[in-house]
Parts: structure tokens; sequence; C-alpha cells
């Protein structure tokens, strides 16, 4: 028999090689999406749409709230987004306790809720009371939402805060909510 004729074992062949590798590539790629898809998690769908529906009343009560008091609020955060100030006006009760919501757009666990410390050292211009507010540095995105509620979620203001549009936002009460609430007084 000639050397040429004579067959090689398969492993030492290129072809079944060439073969197995697409499948392999694939696989490792699945195993890779995977990972990605656990580690970078979107908290954009709710897991009880029910729940999530008979609260919806209940804070849009809250925007209507607001646009009756007039209350609206700015919100001045600092270069290293771990402090604000914040200026609230309009018709609501100076010795309750506020809080200052951040909202991040896709994760959850990045949202932070902080109460809002009244400034003794800046006297009230006028009706606006200014407050201080410090958190946890927030992480870089786009956009945040930010809100100013009171504790016992009797009216909130809020609105988003593109970042790199600079670091302030003004936060007013919805606006159908104001045109409705003024048709109302008429």
């Amino acid at each position: 028999m000639n050397r040429s004729e004579q067959s090689k074992v398969w492993y030492k062949e290129p072809w079944p090689w060439f073969l197995m590798a697409g499948p392999a590539i694939v696989v490792v790629a699945a195993i890779f999406t995977y990972y990605l898809a656990q580690t970078n998690s979107a908290d954009l769908v709710s897991d009880d749409y029910y729940e999530d529906g008979k609260h919806i009343n209940i804070e849009l009560h809250r925007d209507e709230e607001a646009a009756k008091r007039d209350i609206d609020a700015q919100v001045l955060i600092n270069p290293d987004k771990n402090a604000a100030k914040v200026f609230v006006s309009g018709d609501f009760n100076r010795d309750e306790s506020l809080n200052l919501v951040f909202m991040h757009p896709a994760k959850q666990s990045y949202d932070q809720t902080v109460k809002l410390i009244a400034d003794s050292e800046m006297p009230n211009s006028g009706d606006k009371t200014e407050y201080r507010a410090v958190f946890k540095t927030l992480p870089p995105t786009q956009h945040w939402y930010v809100r100013v509620e009171d504790t016992d979620g009797k009216w909130r203001v809020e609105d988003k805060w593109v970042v790199n549009q600079g670091n302030a936002v003004n936060l007013k009460a919805k606006q159908q909510w104001a045109a409705a609430s003024k048709s109302d007084n008429k």
C-alpha cells in the first residue's frame, strides 16, 4: 500500500476541526451573552401590573395636589453629583419633612431617596425655603428623574434631569393638573 493511499487518523485532518469551530464559537458567544444579560439587567418590567395599576390613581392625586398648592422646586446639584441645594416654594407645611428622590431610568438599584434638611443659616427668601441634601455619588447616565415630595405622600413635583444640560432642574406640578385645578376654581 502506498503512503498516499494510507488513511490518516481523523484528528490529524484539518477539516473536522474547521467544521467544529463554528458550533464551538456559537456556544462561547451564547455563554458570554448570558453573562452580559445577567450582569446588566434592566429593571424596566414590573412584576405585578395589578398592584401598579392600583397605585396610579394615588400617584395622580399627588400631582393634582401639588398643582392646587402651586408647589415648585429648583434643585441645584453640585459638580461631584453627591450633594444638592433645593429651593421649594408654594403652599406646604415648612415644618414637615421633605424627600429628594433620584430615579435612574433603567436600574432601580441606583435609585436614591434622601431626606432634605432645612438650611437654618439661610433665611427664607419670600415664599422659598432652602434645603440641602447629601447623598451617594450618582452613577453616570444620560438622564435622571428627580422628585421632591412630602414624606406623608400628599404631594410631589418631578421632572427629568438631562445631565449634559447642566446641574440644575426645575420641578413643577404637572401642567395637565394645573390647568384642571384652575378650571375647577372658576
